[in-house]
């Protein structure tokens, strides 16, 4: 005899935690099943910011927000999107905030980190939200419990005001030191871990090991999974619904290069999402949509570091914040904002002339100048290059080692640092935006510009990387997945990035991912309750 539960939650990411919360407390019994063995997914090795647009915490910034400020902004920022599915985001961000503080150890705070377009109308400068530290106590060691390798991020605004990008500013090593020593979790592992305790006091069943390979219908109506665990396989029945909280596929290479219209290579994510939410859905007849987009972000490669046995990819950071540096292409050109939010999208560029990418491969250059101050691709200040470094002691010899015309990348570089002794990047405006401009060097007059003279010289690779697919089921505005015709099927939810996104093709405001999670991961829960019901 199979199983039966109200609502079946596939994933333990924010998405599924939150839609889990979200129907217990609606009163229904709920299962998480977990296709890995461990949990949170990619949202437990992130730094767990959410963007919530009328969140209740918005005056500890001095900011108030309200609906139709959150509206303005995302329509300025969501190009040809579906009203009713943005209108429904904006809804039930502020709800979904206030359920998990109230039924969770979880206390979240404003930070100071504006939206990626803040000087749009409606724009604002403290959507972000981000855990308090938590002890993970009962549920176990953060290294047993998460895919994080790394000690678990420290507050952004608390230790490192514009996260670990920046070395050689003072430090609180007291706090640092005594969160370690107390094994408390801040970021997407603190997200994860108060939810976890929320699901299981709130009487939630949650399996790991387990993956869903197959939806279960009667009539057209999804009414359970079937799950394999080991050797053996279980059907599992749902009587209000089940949530596809799966992730994306940007480690799965047959979708990859199936799906997505720019290249992927280095995804930053850990090594599982493989596309199950897409599979199943199309199983039983989903439409998808926005499946050739991506939360795109650059990447850099750190050879000694991986996850179980893939290599493991780490986000550019100061190679694109920082001053003393710009980013070239295969001429030796510059050719983006290297600070811009979305300066990946570039990397997906295709020279109309000769039909190949205009932008790959692709460098940061920076000097001596940044190597003394600003860790690249994970090496520190003061510590010697390693063998995915370049360094040579002129621009010339640099651009030998890496292939680029010598007299482009030399021109490149004096009209860049024209530019910074002016003050001002006329070609693409880098530093120009508050966004930005958090996100650099608080202590220099240009937090994101500063001249490349000073040799010796380093080049890293640039790769295209993502943190996360943006294409999925689409659903309507209670989160219900549809067919091809928009009429719902019945008993099939989506959140996160198992479904297709709301906001594209770029990204607005860091954190909007957990931000799209948590608010669907609601909507989608109390969906799934209510039909139970």
């Amino acid at each position: 005899m199979s199983e039966q539960f109200d609502v079946v939650v596939i994933g333990s990411g924010a998405a599924g935690l939150t839609a889990a919360l979200t129907a217990a407390h609606a009163g229904a019994s709920v299962l998480v099943l977990e296709a890995t063995h461990k949990w949170g997914g990619s949202t437990a090795v992130s730094g767990g910011l959410v963007w919530a647009p009328g969140h209740p915490h918005d005056r500890e910034q001095g900011e108030t927000d309200s609906r139709d400020e959150a509206l303005a902004y995302c329509h300025s920022c969501a190009y040809v999107r579906d009203e009713p599915r943005i209108e429904a985001f904006v809804d039930a961000s502020p709800q979904a905030v206030r359920l998990i503080e109230e039924t969770t150890p979880i206390e979240f705070q404003a930070i100071a980190y504006p939206d990626t377009f803040s000087e749009r109308p409606g724009g604002k400068l403290s959507r972000h939200l981000e855990s308090k530290p938590l002890d993970p106590g009962y549920l176990g060691a953060w290294q047993d419990l998460f895919w994080t390798k790394d000690e678990p991020h420290t507050l952004m605004s608390e230790i490192l005001p514009i996260g670990a990008h920046v070395y050689g500013l003072p430090l609180d090593l007291d706090t640092v030191n005594d969160r370690r020593e107390k094994g408390v979790v801040t970021g997407g592992a603190a997200l994860v871990t108060g939810l976890l305790m929320g699901v299981d006091d709130a009487g939630v069943d949650r399996r790991s090991g387990w993956r869903v390979t197959k939806l279960l219908t009667d009539g057209g109506r999804v009414v359970g999974v079937e799950a394999t665990h080991g050797d053996t396989t279980t059907a599992i029945r749902a009587r209000g619904g089940v949530v596809l909280a799966t992730g994306g596929f940007e480690w799965n290479t047959e979708l990859r290069a199936r799906l997505l219209s720019t290249p992927i290579t280095h995804p930053v994510t850990p090594p599982i999402q493989h596309g199950d939410g897409i599979r199943l859905a199309a199983g039983v007849g989903a439409a998808l949509a926005h499946t050739s987009e991506n939360w795109a972000w650059p990447a850099v490669v750190v050879s000694s570091d991986t996850w179980d046995d893939e290599p493991r990819h780490h986000l550019s950071f100061s190679e694109r914040y920082m001053p003393h540096c710009l980013w070239v292409n295969g001429s030796g050109t510059r050719f983006v904002n290297e600070s811009s939010h979305n300066a990946a999208l570039s990397l997906g560029e295709v020279d109309t002339s000769l039909h190949v990418p205009r932008n790959l491969p692709a460098w940061s250059i920076m000097d001596a100048q940044f190597r003394e101050r600003y860790q690249v691709a994970g090496v520190l200040p003061g510590e010697p290059a390693t063998d995915w470094i370049v360094e040579a002691p002129t621009l010339v010899e640099l651009a030998g080692l890496i292939d680029v015309d010598p007299e482009t990348l030399t021109a490149s570089v004096e009209r860049f640092n024209g530019f910074v002794r002016a003050g001002r990047d006329e070609d693409f405006s880098r530093g120009q935006s508050r966004y930005e401009q958090a996100m650099g060097d608080p202590t220099s007059a240009l937090p994101n510009l500063g001249t490349v003279e000073v040799g010796p010289f380093t080049a890293v690779r640039i790769h295209p990387s993502t943190v996360g697919t943006k294409g999925g089921a689409l659903t309507n505005s209670r989160a219900e997945v549809v067919d091809h015709d928009g009429a719902a099927i019945r008993g099939l939810y989506a959140a996160g990035n198992a479904m297709a996104a709301v906001f594209g093709p770029g990204i607005s405001g860091g954190g909007m991912t957990i931000g799209n999670a948590v608010a669907w991961g609601w909507l989608a829960g109390r969906g799934a309750a209510e039909a139970a019901s």
